[in-house]
């Protein structure tokens, strides 16, 4: 879930979790309050309907015996007539003048409870299981009105009684509101604290993975769950820690290949000036004291400074590769006079170097565009490197080709010992030279392969190097096909 989902949701949770807590508290209140005075079945309030409706006559007989100065007669005639319109068996009027029974209308079950009131002077009310009992003075005469099927509702309990149930149910509303707060205020508290830490969790793994990547721990990765915003920016830091480490390595790489680009350099070039250097003290020295012996001597100076010449030729061509500033003449040319004239064409003459040039190839003619000039100077390159490095004296090499979707597939095979699997990647490195031909300069500088790597890479190509499992090594360059006939 987003952050922004989770900060919608807990909105909406916000504002329903009130109105819902609300909407309970209000339907409790209603509950109690309507329990209190409205919570009673259909029978109970038609009896309690039916007695209030009785009172209310005793109540108007009472005004109208204190107005009017109620005589027995008076008394013993609206007590009869009370008789008549009752409208429960359970409800009797009872009328004394001290303890004589003026009139009566009914019976009463709890006799103990009619006596009682007789006996109390003043007006009271009485309420004890079914039975309610009220007392009047109206001049001389005492009324008492009885109901002996109450229901027990507020409209006739006792007024204390009446306070305390208020109070309780003050109390319990109370309560009820009080908890309802509380319960919003936690809510509130949670939900606030669930966003912070969605938010502050994720901080604070970035902020170490900073520090870590500060000193130096380029391995360190950002484990992160959670499917949000945090998840891309915890990817995106993964991704960049992998990068500089990337970089790091190609760094050190870079470094190593400086190194051994410098001691190479100094190698090649040193070893050339140090016979130069020696040859031109044996002339300073008189050691060549012969016109043949010194005609010699400066013909392999001039050999040594061409060797050196060559040096600095091919180290100022890989510059200019590497830079992208070489100046490719890129035409459409056909793989039959690329490749198929030029070996036909110098195969006689590697023949006399004792390298023997076969040429396997099948009848397909396609458009590449290359630089011709460079791209002979590829072959020559390899042809070179079979002629010296093959350690036997029957040298050969066979070049071949097939297409593969758009693509020419050149292979060029010595029949040489290869060289050894773990030394393959480093072939096409400049300077790079297998460890018996380091031990013999002469053979080359190490700077053929990877001109020819960068050329060929030049031609949006690709080259590489892997051994035959009958042996010798495969030289294999991958070129784009333009399509169409020359």
């Amino acid at each position: 879930m987003t952050i922004k989902q989770r900060l919608y949701i807990s909105h909406i949770l916000m504002i329903i979790v009130p109105v819902i807590l609300s909407i309970v508290v209000s339907s409790l209140t209603f509950f109690l309050v309507w329990h209190y005075y409205w919570g009673v079945d259909e029978g109970a309030m038609a009896k309690n309907t039916e007695f209030r409706v009785q009172y209310a006559t005793v109540e108007s007989l009472i005004r109208k015996w204190s107005g009017d100065e109620g005589t027995d007669k008076m008394i013993k005639h609206d007590v009869r007539h009370f008789k008549r319109t009752s409208l429960s068996d359970d409800i009797a009027l009872f009328v004394y003048d001290g303890d004589e029974l003026v009139a009566s209308a009914g019976v009463v079950k709890d006799k103990k409870m009619k006596d009682v009131a007789l006996r109390e002077p003043g007006e009271h009310s009485y309420l004890k299981d079914e039975t309610f009992l009220k007392s009047f003075y109206v001049n001389q005469y005492k009324v008492i009105l009885v109901n002996s099927n109450y229901y027990n509702d507020l409209y006739y309990k006792d007024p204390l009684w009446d306070r305390d149930y208020q109070a309780t149910l003050t109390w319990i509303i109370g309560a009820i509101v009080i908890g309802v707060i509380g319960v919003i205020i936690l809510t509130s508290r949670y939900l606030t604290r669930y966003m912070l830490k969605s938010i502050t969790q994720p901080l604070t793994l970035l902020t170490v993975g900073f520090e870590e990547i500060r000193e130096g721990n380029l391995r360190y990765r950002i484990f992160y769950r959670e499917e949000d915003e945090f998840l891309s920016v915890a990817r995106d830091f993964n991704g960049m820690a992998s990068q500089l480490k990337q970089m790091m390595d190609t760094q050190k790489k870079l470094e190593g290949s400086r190194r051994e680009l410098i001691a190479g350099i100094s190698h090649d070039l040193r070893t050339p000036l140090t016979s130069i250097k020696a040859y031109v003290e044996g002339l300073e020295l008189e050691i060549a004291n012969t016109p043949e012996m010194k005609a010699k001597y400066y013909e392999i100076i001039k050999k040594k400074i061409a060797d050196l010449n060559q040096i600095i030729e091919q180290l100022f061509l890989f510059s200019k590769l590497d830079t992208n500033e070489f100046p490719f003449n890129i035409v459409k040319t056909s793989n039959k006079k690329l490749i198929d004239d030029y070996v036909t064409q110098i195969a006689a003459e590697y023949a006399e170097k004792g390298l023997t040039i076969s040429l396997s190839v099948p009848d397909i003619d396609v458009l590449l565009a290359v630089d011709s000039v460079q791209f002979r100077t590829v072959l020559t390159n390899i042809f070179e490197n079979a002629r010296k490095y093959v350690p036997h004296k029957d040298k050969r090499v066979t070049v071949s080709y097939r297409m593969e979707k758009r693509y020419l597939i050149l292979s060029i095979v010595d029949n040489g010992p290869g060289v050894a699997p773990e030394n393959l990647e480093n072939l096409f490195e400049l300077f790079y030279r297998d460890d018996h031909a380091r031990s013999n300069p002469s053979k080359g500088n190490g700077l053929g392969l990877a001109i020819s790597k960068k050329i060929i890479e030049g031609f949006n190509g690709s080259i590489c190097a892997h051994n035959q499992a009958d042996g010798g090594l495969a030289i294999v360059i991958v070129l784009p096909i333009e399509g169409g006939d020359q």
